[in-house]
């Protein structure tokens, strides 16, 4: 691949699925709206992802992987993947869902690393409902307070491969901290006003971050 030019994260939910996996999963246990609730509610986002993942306990790792089989890719999701990693970038996720579907995902896309909640099962393979944070912005007193604190978790992995220059690609306001600390912010299909304001770049296909960052 020869000299690594940066490091690219992407976020899951809404970037680089068309869709939310949260919600796929919600549907195919009939808890759409107590998911929608929680996820509208008052709480900080680190308390959200706890209480979400309550309701998954008894579900098993097949449950997870048939609800990502049900959201589709984002437009050219695994083009840009493998164009970037051929221009040198070293491409990875960082998000607030869960290991078991982000590592999947990561794999099918032939991404480098992965940055996630960790599910725990119990001795016969069963959710427990319980999660492992990884948070992160009570180290560097980010002000996001979720369950993944994004920007945290890019200095880290820049940090573990020595690479200096970053880009971030997200679409909600969970992905904020994470495009303010990047080098190259990128915004696809941007959720929100504050996404779209916080990015340099706004994009509808993520094989434009190919042409922004090649």
């Amino acid at each position: 691949m020869g000299e690594r030019r940066g490091i690219v994260a992407f976020d899951m939910d809404g970037t680089l699925l068309d869709g939310r996996f949260v919600i796929a999963l919600a549907d195919a246990c009939d808890a759409r709206e107590h998911v929608i609730g929680i996820m509208n509610g008052k709480m900080h986002g680190y308390e959200k992802s706890r209480a979400i993942a309550r309701l998954w306990k008894g579900l098993r790792r097949d449950d997870l992987l048939e609800a990502l089989a049900r959201v589709p890719l984002s437009t050219n999701a695994r083009e840009a993947v493998e164009a970037l990693k051929g221009y040198g970038y070293v491409v990875g996720i960082i998000s607030d869902s869960y290991d078991t579907v982000v590592e999947h995902l990561a794999s099918i896309l032939g991404m480098d690393f992965s940055v996630a909640n960790r599910l725990v099962y119990d001795s016969s393979g069963a959710l427990t409902g319980r999660i492992v944070m990884p948070l992160g912005w009570e180290r560097i007193n980010c002000r996001c307070m979720n369950s993944v604190c994004k920007r945290f978790h890019l200095e880290s992995m820049m940090r573990r491969l020595g690479i200096s220059r970053s880009a971030a690609v997200g679409d909600n306001d969970n992905d904020i901290c994470m495009l303010e600390r990047a080098d190259v912010s990128v915004a696809y299909r941007p959720k929100s006003t504050t996404v779209r304001e916080k990015a340099m770049y706004i994009i509808d296909d993520l094989y434009d971050t190919v042409r922004i960052l090649a």
